[in-house]
């Protein structure tokens, strides 16, 4: 017995030095080398990992703000990997855009493996020709001023359903006591169909219609997307210490592997059914067809793995987002009822033809409203850590040595919400972005990121924010709106890679007697 415990001993140790040896954890790292302030609490071989099962967001924000040491830059030791976070706009300066080249790429994970195409998506490619031509591409194709001007009609289309469906909803439910007619509305459902519908008509081009949100495909992708945005895209347990990898103990690989057979066919469905229609025309009518034309004077370059990739980025960045942003923007102003009516009275102030529905051009003459949009991506950023980036080889950042394979990542909850930044930083003051927008400069250099910054920031912004602004003025203009009952709606966000609210909104809808008309003809 005694042997037997020996030998057991001896293995379990030579196990540990093997690991020691091959993925030379960071612990090991020269102590002659100047690193980023890390704190306390680290254990052997797995380091910080005991944080990432926290809030991560609030857990970091509250040591960064607590301490001047970790105000800027912080380094957790996880398993085999670095992971430095920036909490400051001057750490994202400096890592963004000064050496923002150094820093482009992304790091591979076992999310990224199932959710990239082999990492030819352009969210998760590395920084080279590749992701520059999808840079490209994007940029002139898709949201170029001049192309956001082309796909308004798509957005008008969209907004116009969501009215539509609010209208019925509201107008076939039971009347309240006082004889006026209210229902009770699920915003997150109706939010999400709202953006799902732009997306799907931008890439094939197909019209938005009732139906559209009914159909299997909308009802497949909304599963797809509760089950992507997992709170481990780039903290899994396996990308840190291997050998939950090998074994897959969290059955992480296991789902995504069966999620993305299912995505694929279902791409390649979409894809399909749309090149039937391509008649080749240089002019293109939407997503798909700009790329069925790059495709047909390149074929190896624009192959069908690529445009799966740009489908993949731009449902998954452009229709959850967008929609949380909607449902946490209407459960301030409902919390808030005199910054509710300040925007209904903006709305009354500034639309000339009273009768008629919203339009993109309308957002300019309301500042007030953009001033929301702007206040609600800084209290609750859609993706509270931008998406990670990668030292490609041994930097300098500021005065610290950051080394080659360590994930970046800036806590943009921490950077919103710093007092030294932003007064009263966890109040809801949409004023404070009123007089910026007014003068038409920048949205605070690097203070406000809520779509990163710098060359691997979203380039969808604009598009995002026009459909938010233009979705939140229509509801307040067409509709009147409630929370059900006294107490407060409960702002509680659900621990995810993403920040969704814990539980969907649901508000009380009437219509506005001045929009009766307009809406029963919608």
């Amino acid at each position: 017995m005694e042997l037997l415990l020996q030998v057991l001993f001896s293995s379990i140790t030579l196990f540990i030095l093997l690991l020691l040896a091959i993925y030379k954890f960071p612990f090991m790292t020269a102590n002659k080398k100047h690193l980023p302030p890390s704190p306390p609490g680290a254990l052997p071989i797995i380091g910080h990992l005991r944080l990432l099962f926290t809030p991560l967001h609030r857990t970091l924000q509250a040591i960064s703000t607590n301490s001047n040491q970790y105000a800027h830059y912080m380094l957790l030791k996880l398993g085999t990997r670095n992971l430095l976070v920036l909490s400051s706009p001057a750490a994202m300066e400096e890592c963004f855009h000064k050496k923002d080249v150094a820093l482009a790429n992304r790091p591979r994970s076992i999310a990224a493996d199932y959710n990239s195409y082999d990492y030819t998506a352009m969210g998760m490619a590395n920084h080279g020709p590749l992701w520059r031509n999808l840079r490209r591409i994007t940029a002139t194709e898709i949201f170029s001023s001049t192309s956001l001007q082309a796909s308004s009609s798509i957005r008008h289309d969209a907004v116009r359903c969501l009215l539509r469906d609010l209208y019925r909803m509201s107008t076939t439910s039971t009347s309240n006591n006082e004889g006026t007619t209210q229902n009770k509305i699920d915003l997150k459902l109706k939010f999400f169909e709202l953006t799902f519908n732009v997306m799907m008509s931008m890439f094939t081009g197909e019209p938005i219609g009732d139906g559209l949100c009914h159909t299997e495909e909308y009802k497949w992708f909304f599963k797809l997307l509760r089950n992507a945005h997992v709170p481990h895209l780039f903290m899994a347990p396996g990308d840190y210490l291997p050998i939950f990898k090998y074994f897959d103990v969290f059955k992480v690989e296991k789902s995504l592997a069966a999620m993305s057979v299912e995505r694929d066919a279902f791409f390649e469905e979409i894809i399909e059914r749309c090149r039937k229609k391509y008649n080749g025309e240089k002019k293109s009518k939407s997503i798909l067809d700009v790329f069925f034309s790059l495709q047909q004077a390149d074929p190896e370059q624009y192959n069908d793995l690529i445009i799966k990739g740009m489908i993949l980025t731009m449902f998954t960045a452009g229709t959850d987002t967008s929609a949380m942003t909607l449902e946490w923007a209407m459960s301030l102003l409902l919390n808030h009822p005199e910054t509710l009516q300040k925007a209904v009275d903006e709305l009354n102030n500034n639309i000339i033809e009273p009768n008629r529905l919203l339009k993109d051009s309308d957002i300019s003459n309301l500042p007030y409203i953009q001033s929301i949009v702007q206040e609600t991506l800084r209290l609750y950023p859609p993706v509270p850590f931008l998406l990670p980036h990668e030292v490609a080889q041994e930097s300098k950042v500021d005065q610290y040595d950051v080394s080659s394979g360590t994930i970046v990542v800036a806590n943009v909850w921490a950077i919103h919400r710093d007092p030294k930044v932003w007064p009263e930083p966890d109040k809801f003051m949409p004023e404070r972005f009123m007089q910026s927008i007014l003068q038409g400069e920048s949205k605070d250099g690097f203070k406000f990121v809520p779509f990163g910054i710098g060359r691997r920031g979203c380039p969808g912004g604009g598009l995002a924010t026009r459909i938010i602004a233009l979705a939140l003025a229509s509801v307040l203009w067409c509709f009147e709106w409630e929370k059900i009952g006294d107490e407060p709606i409960d702002m509680s966000e659900e621990v995810q890679f993403l920040l969704p609210r814990a539980k969907p909104l649901v508000a009380l809808c009437r219509p506005r007697s001045e929009m009766l008309n307009v809406m029963s003809q919608v």
